[in-house]
């Protein structure tokens, strides 16, 4: 392992956030090898840390997972199914616990990441955030003219709750949409306002996640040094 900070070591680590361990830093309850902790200190997995009063044993914490997942059909994104259908985490054959980020329904593809970082989770989900969803949908019938004027307009409600949305055409039958929020069956619903159904959807991207290079039921781990500019990014650090 190189050595990185250690405000960015305990925060991928899952011992607290970057911000509380720079607090931390400031108030003197960090030591590295004996020593005062300072801003920006680089560390590694050798390198004997006490947090808070705490000895923190690198080699006993969970090896923090981001995995980047396109997910087929036929799975849903729960860890457990009372129905006993497949599901993502079946599929990729993870052992220990994991979540995703994002759900997608039982027959819609696309997208979606699969971690056990709570933080990364909680930052990307949260409605300030402002992830950036785009999905490719096929429709029963092509949209008229009014149907996307009326759909890109501030007229679209549902649920009594304004949906804001940037639908483009690209060919008869199919359509890009892009959000920045994920309600539940968001998109389905929404192209119900017109008298219109989805036939088949795909995510297509999910903030700075896209499906590029990675076909459908193929997955790969996404680099740390992301993850943590990501994070940085939302916590506007």
């Amino acid at each position: 392992m190189e050595k990185i900070r250690i405000q960015k070591l305990l925060s991928a680590l899952g011992i607290d956030s970057r911000r509380h361990v720079e607090e931390a830093i400031k108030n003197n309850e960090v030591y590295v090898d004996d020593k005062l902790a300072i801003l920006g200190q680089l560390v590694d997995e050798n390198s004997k840390i006490i947090y808070k009063n705490k000895l923190i044993n690198q080699k006993n914490i969970t090896t923090k997972k981001y995995i980047l997942f396109n997910k087929p059909k036929n799975l849903i994104c729960t860890n457990n199914d009372p129905q006993k259908r497949k599901t993502i985490f079946d599929y990729l054959g993870l052992k220990e616990y994991t979540y995703s980020i994002g759900r997608l329904d039982f027959n819609t593809t696309g997208i979606i990441i699969v971690t056990n970082d709570g933080e990364f989770a909680n930052l990307m989900a949260h409605p300030s955030s402002n992830i950036l969803r785009e999905y490719i949908v096929k429709l029963e019938k092509p949209l008229s003219d009014e149907d996307i004027k009326f759909l890109n307009s501030d007229n679209a409600i549902l649920e009594g709750k304004k949906s804001k949305q940037k639908v483009t055409k690209l060919n008869n039958l199919i359509y890009s949409v892009i959000l920045y929020e994920g309600r539940n069956h968001h998109v389905k619903n929404l192209f119900a306002l017109v008298n219109n159904y989805v036939i088949n959807l795909h995510r297509k991207r999910y903030g700075e996640f896209s499906d590029e290079n990675l076909p459908i039921g193929k997955w790969k781990e996404i680099n740390i040094n992301k993850i943590n500019a990501i994070k940085d990014k939302l916590k506007g650090e």
